[in-house]
Formats: structure tokens, sequence, C-alpha cells
């Protein structure tokens, strides 16, 4: 698949797919040694604080059976823990554990390594305009995401 610069009006389809296989490639050269979806779930739950697993199912995608098993993993792993939900004794809320956020900072200090490597070659003015893309997509997360 190509990921040559699309044609002008392209911006809205290419954008996503070359994203999402850049996503996969940095997972790949870094070395995380989880699947993309357990630090990206840790991620989500510490960015936003507790969720319930329909929460975090709507923010990642998935199905709630999905969700659950992952959630349910990184339960067995030390990684996030329940709590009853003080708002809904039906619910419960999902949120990091203290190991949780060390291996999650272990993560993305792995993910900077390897996107690092696949940075470095690039001249000044790539990285600049690479590092103005992240803050502007960061700005579009921040609007749509919460």
């Amino acid at each position: 698949m190509t990921t040559s610069p699309p044609a002008s009006g392209d911006l809205p389809q290419h954008l996503p797919l070359v994203c999402s296989q850049f996503s996969r490639l940095a997972a790949r050269r870094s070395e995380v040694g989880v699947g993309a979806v357990s630090w990206r779930v840790v991620s989500t739950i510490e960015r936003h604080g507790p969720l319930r697993l329909s929460e975090i199912a709507d923010r990642e995608r998935v199905s709630r059976p999905t969700a659950t098993t992952v959630i349910q993993r990184l339960e067995e792993e030390g990684l996030v823990q329940r709590e009853g939900d003080p708002t809904d004794s039906r619910s419960s809320l999902v949120t990091t554990t203290e190991q949780g956020s060390a291996q999650l900072a272990a993560w993305r200090r792995q993910l900077a390594v390897g996107v690092g490597g696949l940075l470095a070659p690039l001249p000044a003015e790539g990285l600049a305009t690479l590092d103005r893309a992240a803050e502007i997509l960061a700005g579009l997360i921040d609007t749509h995401d919460g």
C-alpha cells in the first residue's frame, strides 16, 4: 500500500490510514512486548480517569465483550483494577493501578526509542512539520474526545 501524499481533497481519507499504518510501524519498532491494544487501553483509562467498561469499548471502538476480555487480562497482569461505581451499584469503574501507570511510562519510553529511530534520519524541517502536525492532531483529539 502506498503512503505517498494524497491528491488535493483526499486528506480526510488518507490521514487516518497513514496514521494507523504509522502507529503499527511504531509499535513493531518499539518492541513494547504487548499488543498495541493493551497499552492503548491503559493509556485511555489513565488519561480519562475511571471509566465503565462500556465507555472503554466506545472509546476503543471495540465490542463490550472484547473490552471485557482486555480488561480481565489487564487486571490479571495487575495493570488495572475495578471498583464499584458510587453512582450506579450495578456498574464498576476501571482505573489504572500504580503498576499500570509505571508500565505505561515504560511503554512510552520504549515507543520514544523506536519512533526516535524512525525519525532520526529526517531533516530538521521534516521534524518541525511532524511536531506541528502532532500538536494539531492532539488539539483535535482534546476537542472531540474529551
